[in-house]
């Protein structure tokens, strides 16, 4: 059994506030953790020792919406560019994450789920995938964004049953404004899928309705969704103020601004925030003009932050999940003791593997990673070994 000891770290944990102290690992997982000194028998007995000198050791961030970064996408359905995504997840402190598609015709689905799925349990030099989200296709058109409109549809349950047949889905985008789709809802909902309300034009009543058929989360917050007005509060007012509801978030400062994302906090809480990137392929590139095989055509700007189609619209984004939770933690006006389970232990909760991962617990998976004071990623390290390390 390997055993690694790190010490000087300071830890963060459910229930209580941060400390100072050693965690050791044996075996993929959390064996044992403490405050101040390591007693010397542990030093003795530990493979590998760690010094985190003084720095923040988390729970290693679960990315629950990202389709894809470096010239690469989930959609792809290429196992090279998988890989590839995986580890540009893994240097930026990702330990488990959902490869996410997007709107695309039937058979282009089904070999990216396949694809994606056939990396479920397998352990590398990268991030774990735990299985797929499906982000559409039974989207509504007049919010679809950067989707597809000539393949937004309606939900068909013998196509639904294609999909869950093709792989791992863990979640699920729906717009539940559509009786076909709140039927989809309680197809997945059955079929132990988490199912999220996106890329809507629902209205409040649709929202309190699609509660009875699995919905459980909105996806990225504001952003895709009818707004809030005083007389219809749409999915944007629904989202805040249901408490059934969990959400989403893009924290790039753009897809979200910094007023919205504390307002985010003030009405969900620390336990109904799961911060995500929903990066696209263009992600991690440098500022320019990118073409895809199908003709169409990414624009990076703003030293690589900020992606947009040629028309102006938003296009997912160039987020990586340290630098969301830096921003989400300033926004709100909170402290990394309240914020950090917004990038892990919420986002498990949604696709149900916080028995497994998603904080420091005793017993818990050794995913974790090691921040600076400045949320930069110093280490991160899955099921007890050092996947990356700067």
């Amino acid at each position: 059994m390997n055993k690694t000891l790190i010490l000087n770290a300071r830890i963060f944990t459910p229930g209580r506030s941060s400390f100072m102290g050693w965690l050791l690992t044996e075996d993929k997982k959390i064996a044992d953790f403490g405050e101040n000194d390591v007693p010397e028998t542990l030093k003795q007995s530990a493979d590998e020792l760690i010094d985190a000198q003084g720095q923040n050791l988390l729970p290693g961030f679960i990315d629950i919406h990202t389709h894809g970064c470096l010239g690469c996408c989930t959609m792809d359905a290429d196992p090279e560019k998988i890989l590839k995504i995986a580890s540009f997840h893994a240097a930026h402190g990702v330990t488990t994450y959902l490869p996410t598609t997007m709107t695309a015709g039937t058979e282009t689905t089904l070999r990216a789920i396949r694809c994606a799925s056939e990396f479920v349990g397998k352990r590398g030099d990268f991030a774990k995938i735990a299985g797929v989200h499906l982000e559409g296709p039974y989207f509504s058109a007049a919010k679809c964004g950067a989707q597809d409109t000539a393949n937004i549809r309606r939900a068909d349950l013998k196509e639904c049953r294609q999909f869950l047949d093709a792989g791992v889905v863990k979640r699920i985008s729906i717009a539940p404004e559509f009786p076909e789709n709140l039927a989809a809802g309680d197809f997945f909902l059955s079929a132990g899928v988490s199912v999220s309300a996106g890329h809507t034009n629902a209205v409040y009543a649709d929202m309190v309705e699609a509660l009875n058929h699995g919905f459980r989360s909105v996806t990225h917050l504001f952003n895709g969704m009818s707004g809030f007005t005083h007389r219809e509060p749409g999915v944007v007012g629904a989202a805040l103020t249901l408490e059934d509801y969990a959400v989403e978030i893009i924290c790039d400062n753009i897809h979200s601004h910094k007023a919205a994302q504390n307002l985010a906090w003030r009405a969900k809480g620390p336990e109904k925030v799961a911060l995500i990137t929903d990066q696209i392929r263009p992600s991690g590139l440098a500022d320019g003009r990118y073409h895809q095989a199908d003709g169409s055509e990414f624009v990076v700007s703003h030293n690589g932050t900020e992606l947009r189609l040629p028309s102006g619209v938003l296009a997912g984004s160039a987020l990586t999940m340290e630098r969301g939770l830096r921003n989400f933690t300033a926004n709100a006006g909170a402290m990394l003791e309240e914020t950090w389970r917004c990038s892990s232990l919420n986002a498990a909760r949604l696709i149900g593997i916080d028995h497994e991962t998603g904080s420091i617990e005793k017993g818990k998976l050794a995913d974790l990673t090691i921040l600076d004071e400045e949320f930069n990623v110093k280490r991160t390290i899955i099921e007890g070994n050092t996947i990356y390390k700067k």
